[in-house]
């Protein structure tokens, strides 16, 4: 599947039509209420892709007398990228009985006969943009001449922290905090392998740890180290919940999503990582652990270090045979690739990374 570009045409139909009618390979969009063609797929960047053409059938509009309120169809209309659109009546005096389809004159006027009972009739098309180059998610595999390569690498993305505040990406948070000031909430951030780690409110078993990046992670999993002294392993979470937030600005306030559970944790060494995998598809700005237990100590709670992973990212690139190939093609034969079949040899573009520019 190589269709690029979708139909987007905005019309202002002068017959009272309706939406409902009959959809072939078209449908309304939900949030501009334009009827298109129907989506099919989505390209590696998330855009959508439609199908090469479709069409929609009004229900039958009697007329009645009023034919003559009703000489065009449709007034304006606004074409996107090189896609087109046709649009036809047919007319019956029973409406059983129907003439052929006459398609509508260049301004809009109906070319059909005057007749009691009308059905209109859209058909849309996409055009091959030559300026945009899509490949579809299920071509992928496909593909001979793309292959995914690596961009960036996966990591733990919280920064290494001096204050609450240090690092332009973003800070760090907590419900309490111990109240001799020596534990806050960025030392459990500040990458020490021996750090003593962030405590809570004398007092306080329950917690809330976390941190607020500036900008949107996917995270996929998460890592809590133990307190530094084994004397104090008891004050370490037991039960706790994961959450991800997108509007909050300080940590507690906001709209905040589960996104892992854990109960019944015990640490039994100090300095030591737990790992934990979190299936989300989504991003959030703020992540946070929030734990409504420890381990039976009853002085406060504890957390050596917490950091968060972000996957890495791929991109899908040309392979270099393939530009190779095409250096030494002087035929331009219409085998072996779907870009050749769309372009001629005075029409070459340079493709890469799914972009297509035109060599100068």
């Amino acid at each position: 599947m190589t269709v690029v570009g979708g139909n987007l045409e905005r019309k202002e139909i002068g017959l009272t039509i309706g939406v409902s009618g009959t959809h072939y390979n078209t449908e309304i969009n939900r949030t501009t209420g334009l009827l298109q063609l129907m989506q099919i797929d989505v390209d590696g960047h998330g855009n959508p892709i439609y199908t090469k053409q479709g069409s929609w059938t009004s229900d039958v509009v009697d007329l009645g007398d009023k034919f003559k309120d009703f000489e065009k169809v449709f007034t304006t209309n606004t074409n996107k990228g090189a896609s087109s659109f046709a649009i036809l009546t047919r007319v019956s005096d029973n409406g059983i009985d129907w003439s052929n389809w006459t398609a509508i004159a260049m301004d809009g006027a109906i070319q059909s006969d005057t007749k009691q009972f009308i059905q209109v009739r859209i058909d849309l098309f996409a055009g091959f943009v030559v300026d945009e180059f899509i490949i579809a998610k299920s071509d992928f595999e496909k593909n001979e001449f793309i292959e995914e390569r690596e961009v960036s690498l996966g990591r733990y993305v919280t920064p290494k922290l001096t204050s609450n505040t240090s690092s332009l990406e973003g800070f760090a948070f907590s419900a309490t905090e111990f109240h001799t000031g020596n534990y806050p909430p960025w030392k459990a951030f500040d990458k020490a392998d021996t750090s003593e780690g962030y405590i809570t409110k004398s007092g306080v078993i329950e917690g809330i740890l976390g941190f607020c990046f500036n900008s949107g992670k996917r995270i996929t999993k998460y890592k809590i180290r133990s307190m530094a002294y084994s004397s104090v392993l008891n004050s370490m979470p037991k039960n706790w919940i994961v959450q991800g937030s997108n509007d909050t600005t300080d940590g507690i306030n906001g709209s905040w999503y589960d996104l892992d559970t854990q109960s019944n944790q015990i640490w039994t060494t100090a300095n030591t990582d737990k790992v934990f995998d979190i299936t989300n598809n989504a991003s959030y700005r703020a992540f946070r652990i929030n734990w409504t237990a420890n381990n039976n100590f009853t002085a406060y709670s504890g957390i050596g270090e917490l950091d968060f992973y972000e996957d890495g990212a791929t991109a899908l690139n040309l392979k270099r045979e393939y530009e190779n190939d095409m250096t030494l093609d002087k035929t331009w034969s219409d085998t072996g690739s779907i870009h050749k079949k769309k372009i001629n040899r005075n029409d070459w573009v340079k493709i890469d990374k799914l972009e297509v520019r035109t060599i100068d």
